[in-house]
């Protein structure tokens, strides 16, 4: 008894907890830029599938602007992830980013085990546990949110690694269109102090429950804020 109970502890402990997604899950958001509805955005989670032998989620972040945003500033992201079932981190991920006369397409392929990555086959050296942007919408759902206050992560942004120290605000009450919620914010923070690419941050509000809903998402970008509010979950 005492074996299988410790067992169970060191389990919970490396892997985090329980999964909070299932095939098939869709977060919808209205999105906002610089206060104006400018947007529709969505996460879906699309399969679960074995890439070299690796269980994983594939997940599709989109957002498409709408109305009379779209011909001042046309949005159009489709960010394709896949996920590693266990950990949440990225096997691979797939941007095609249009937001007004910025545009890119770009595959990113992780190797954690090996500490590298194929950035549109070109190859970077990365630290254990690496991120995309993207995967830290999912991240975050399978861990416990305030053990990583203070602490560092590693991203791949713009075919290079920057450092980040996240800072953890708790029990902080946000209305979206889909509810009330008692969320953890987490924002990342450049450890060099620069700024992300086109002066870019991020702020994303977790739901304290067990879902760990991406409740709010904060993004500042060049000419303003794109803000994503919760609208409807469907399974």
């Amino acid at each position: 008894m005492t074996k299988l109970f410790l067992f169970f502890i060191s389990s919970f402990i490396l892997f985090g907890k329980t999964i909070p997604i299932t095939v098939g899950e869709t977060l919808l958001y209205k999105a906002s830029f610089s206060g104006i509805n400018a947007a529709d955005a969505s996460l879906h989670v699309m399969d679960k599938i074995a890439i070299e032998n690796d269980s994983v989620y594939h997940v599709q972040f989109s957002a498409k602007s709408k109305g009379p945003i779209h011909y001042l500033f046309p949005i159009n992201d489709i960010i394709n992830l896949w996920l590693d079932s266990e950990t949440f981190l990225p096997v691979k991920v797939q941007e095609n980013i249009s937001e007004g006369n910025f545009k890119i397409s770009r595959t990113i392929q992780f190797n954690q085990k090996q500490g590298y990555a194929l950035v549109n086959n070109d190859t970077l050296d990365i630290d254990k546990n690496t991120q995309s942007l993207f995967s830290l919408f999912y991240f975050f759902r399978k861990h416990t949110i305030k053990n990583f206050k203070n602490r560092t992560i590693t991203l791949i942004q713009n075919g290079k690694t920057i450092f980040l120290q996240l800072i953890v605000k708790e029990n902080e009450k946000v209305i979206v269109p889909a509810g009330e919620y008692i969320c953890s914010t987490v924002s990342p923070i450049r450890k060099d102090n620069k700024k992300f690419k086109n002066k870019a941050e991020l702020n994303v509000m977790f739901s304290n429950d067990e879902n760990q809903y991406p409740v709010k998402i904060r993004i500042k970008l060049k000419y303003g804020y794109l803000v994503l509010e919760l609208d409807q979950i469907l399974n």
